[in-house]
């Protein structure tokens, strides 16, 4: 290590490359707003970031910084062919693991192949020649949540329990947004919001903030600043 990567500080080292940028806290921040009782793994939506780290170009950088370093596993939400979201690949194992902790497939799949393929999809071919996965393997990858059939051709990376999740975050933010559109002007201050959605079931199963972070970051509404607080409008 060259003593560029190190800073010193009252005497105490602290090795830069293990502090994380700003779209790394930006992605542990969210992850803190989702309930202790969250019962599927921290998804963390690209957009989200952009309410926080206002330089979607810093961002883009970052994040393919943090996924050459395999700190993070671009996920795609629905059926678009591009990456959405991302959760820590450090969470993703975890979940995974908790969930198949004895199955070989799995094990080999998040030890070995994941590390490897640094994307958020894999062609069929690279699975079976490259990591030399049988036939079965692949069929239980499949059936443990851990790839999402694309094509007759390729996978998605994908997580256990995927469907559910992505039900209750649509759910959720659908609420949102009809909350505000049936409002006069089709807006609300940010705090009025907080109020009509604290007791919500399908707001609270993800946590309001982690909503509020996903309409601001989507540009589904516009922000203005009033004395009487941040109000929301439909864009």
């Amino acid at each position: 290590m060259s003593s560029s990567d190190i800073v010193s500080l009252d005497d105490n080292s602290i090795v830069i490359n293990d502090l994380p940028n700003d779209t790394e806290a930006a992605i542990r921040y969210i992850k803190t707003l989702l309930p202790v009782t969250f019962k599927y793994p921290p998804i963390v939506f690209i957009h989200q970031l952009y309410d926080i780290v206002h330089n979607k170009t810093l961002i883009n950088k970052e994040l393919e910084i943090l996924r050459k370093q395999c700190k993070i596993q671009k996920l795609t939400i629905g059926t678009s062919d591009s990456s959405s979201a991302l959760i820590l690949y450090e969470d993703y194992v975890n979940y995974t693991l908790n969930i198949y902790p004895e199955n070989r497939s799995v094990k080999k799949f998040l030890n070995v192949i994941l590390p490897s393929i640094k994307s958020f999809g894999v062609e069929k071919c690279t699975l079976l020649q490259k990591f030399k996965l049988q036939q079965y393997e692949l069929t239980e990858l499949i059936n443990c949540g851990l790839l999402l059939i694309r094509n007759q051709e390729s996978y998605w990376i994908s997580f256990p329990s995927s469907g559910n999740f992505i039900k209750r975050y649509i759910e959720g933010r659908k609420y949102i947004i009809q909350i505000i559109k049936r409002r006069k002007f089709q807006e609300i201050l940010e705090n009025d919001l907080e109020v009509r959605c604290a007791k919500v079931s399908k707001i609270k199963e993800l946590g309001f903030k982690y909503f509020l972070h996903d309409i601001k970051g989507s540009e589904d509404i516009i922000k203005m600043n009033t004395t009487s607080g941040c109000l929301l409008r439909i864009a």
